[in-house]
């Protein structure tokens, strides 16, 4: 568009690159300087990608760069795989969903993978503090918008792969979702799949026409269990690839398993010793992952991003396992997002919760009303024992002062963020900080 062009030339800019033909003589004569270039280019993201990488001095080429796709479980595994790196010693960045850290810096970032403008200057900003690995998570869109072009992943990791992110503005299809993910290797040295995934031979086969170096893991045949005191709620297992040592992982759940073993796979590629890493995975904590935010005789609370049919799911029959006497939802739905979203959880939470409470989620610009009624028409056609309360602190104040000894409560959602999220305005909210506050009450 020529007259975002002229405003830009007018505003200072030198340079501007773009995708389409330029009606040069109509900009000149709108503009009050001449001095300009215009360079029309295939991909504009590719070129922010390139152009930004250069005016970072290509940090990113001097940084050793794992990055980890996949449907489920892309967050915890980089905590755990930067946790193991720093009990050896090595200085790690991590960036994420969560955000970016490195040292004992937090930056806070818009996307779970940035564009590659923030990349770039996250890289420089590491690369001159001394990082020397960087644990990333890499999503499908980043893939499919570019924002990754040009990284060379040292170690791309797959996690698994499961139906999610379709719909407008993400991906038109499961099939498209896919091959976005499969991105990750286009630029990479050594490949981690999760040999247990039903996509693992599809994986396999498009990194071995690319003569990239694989690596499996598998979580099938290793001995695992359940542990439950008021001090640990987690698991326990062995995995010949720590000659069958006893691991403890502080993380509820045996999906986290696949999470651990896959980070013990790469640790070990990185010749890092046995003991490092189980005294690295005992001590493990991921912000609004699975996250325990209180354990007692009396109740369990838990805090958890679980915000689709499929995470929700996974979360409630993982928790059902640890026998608890209740499991009780405080749940809603975000705004402005693919509507399955609110009817798959909605079934979910009827189908497999004791009892739940219908609740606010970042309605963004739609109604909580309307979102809220959304979920009741899936929810109630499997159970009646559920409230609403609109009010999210109420929410979970009711599930925490009306809880019976032995109550799971699983408090979803939101997970790590702490704000809220209304008519396009942010003010701060926090789950896990809602929730302190009530049981230091009690």
């Amino acid at each position: 568009n020529e007259n975002i062009i002229i405003e830009m030339i007018n505003q200072g800019a030198k340079c501007i690159v773009c995708e389409k033909n330029v009606d040069i003589d109509l900009v000149l004569s709108k503009t009050k300087n001449n001095k300009f270039s215009i360079i029309k280019t295939l991909s504009t993201r590719k070129a922010l990608a390139i152009i930004s990488s250069n005016y970072y001095k290509n940090a990113k080429d001097k940084l050793i760069i794992i990055g980890i796709t996949g449907t489920k479980g892309k967050t915890t595994t980089s905590f755990l795989i930067k946790n193991i790196l720093e009990k050896k010693g090595i200085k790690v960045g991590l960036i994420g969903t969560i955000g970016c850290f490195y040292n004992d810096k937090y930056i806070n970032t818009d996307n779970t993978t940035p564009d590659s403008l923030v990349l770039n200057e996250l890289f420089y900003k590491m690369h001159n503090e001394n990082i020397t690995h960087v644990v990333m998570e890499v999503s499908s869109q980043s893939l499919k918008l570019d924002r990754v072009y040009g990284i060379n992943f040292d170690y791309a990791i797959f996690t698994n792969f499961s139906e999610d992110h379709i719909g407008k503005n993400e991906h038109e299809n499961i099939e498209e979702y896919f091959n976005c993910k499969l991105k990750i290797f286009d630029n990479c040295k050594n490949a981690i799949i999760n040999e247990d995934d039903e996509k693992f031979n599809s994986i396999k086969n498009y990194c071995l026409n690319k003569n990239i170096k694989i690596y499996s893991f598998s979580a099938k045949n290793i001995h695992k269990e359940l542990i439950k005191t008021d001090n640990i709620m987690g698991v326990r297992f062995e995995t010949e690839l720590l000659n069958n040592k006893q691991i403890i992982l502080d993380m509820p759940g045996m999906h986290n398993i696949y999470n651990a073993i896959c980070g013990i796979k790469i640790a070990k590629i990185l010749n890092i010793d046995d003991e490092i890493i189980i005294e690295a995975l005992k001590n493990v904590k991921v912000p609004g992952r699975v996250e325990v935010v209180h354990n007692s005789e009396e109740m369990t609370i838990i805090v958890d991003y679980a915000h689709n049919e499929i995470g929700t799911y996974s979360l409630i029959t993982a928790m059902k396992e640890y026998n608890p006497k209740r499991i009780v939802v405080v749940f809603g739905c975000g705004g402005n997002r693919d509507k399955n979203r609110r009817f798959g959880m909605g079934e979910v939470v009827g189908k497999f919760a004791d009892f739940s409470i219908v609740t606010a989620d970042n309605s963004r610009f739609e109604k909580t009303e309307d979102i809220i009624n959304d979920i009741l028409s899936t929810l109630t056609k499997w159970t009646n024992d559920y409230i609403i309360r609109i009010d999210r602190k109420e929410a979970i104040s009711y599930a925490i002062k009306n809880h019976k000894k032995g109550d799971l409560i699983l408090v979803i959602g939101k997970g790590h963020e702490d704000y809220n999220d209304i008519n396009g305005v942010k003010t701060h909210f926090s789950d896990k900080e809602e929730i302190l506050k009530i049981v230091n009450e009690e």
